[in-house]
């Protein structure tokens, strides 16, 4: 599945690829996994801070649903904040005259957990202040899903 979304590029932290570059994001897998396109090449990048229901996990359909109408017609600028374990670079997505990134509006809709383990910057306090909110209004995956973070969930399918 395509989705046509022109967007600007900017990485930091010093990576191989231009400072500003089209994308097309190619592929949502999930609540917090895409596959973009940038100068010919393809990357999959993952929202950094936030952990989505995993594929075979309650809600997994819904979140990423969710992600694909966040970014659908958007012009979107990325923000690298790392590389995770499996060499994604770890992205904020903002979208352009949006107030809220892509990541803090699915923790805010109750389509994913702040992930404590990785969410280290600033502003994960304000996410996880938007995760309480979400969890009280019984939004998203809140709303009645027999709920376990997807840390645990990944945990217990490798055993």
């Amino acid at each position: 599945m395509l989705f046509v979304a022109a967007a600007a590029l900017t990485l930091i932290s010093g990576a191989a690829i231009a400072q500003t570059a089209s994308i097309n994001v190619l592929e949502v897998f999930n609540g917090d996994t895409l596959s973009v396109a940038i100068q010919r090449e393809t990357l999959s990048v993952r929202l950094y801070g936030i952990d989505a229901p995993e594929s075979g996990q309650h809600g997994n359909v819904a979140a990423t649903r969710f992600l694909k109408r966040l970014i659908r017609d958007q012009v979107l600028r990325l923000q690298r904040q790392r590389t995770d374990q499996s060499e994604r670079f770890m992205v904020i997505i903002i979208r352009e005259g949006k107030e809220s990134s892509v990541n803090a509006a699915m923790v805010a809709n109750g389509y994913a957990w702040v992930n404590p383990q990785q969410c280290i910057e600033d502003v994960c306090v304000e996410w996880q202040q938007l995760e309480s909110q979400a969890r009280a209004l019984k939004l998203g995956i809140w709303s009645g899903y027999d709920l376990v973070p997807p840390w645990d969930f990944d945990a217990r399918q490798r055993q």
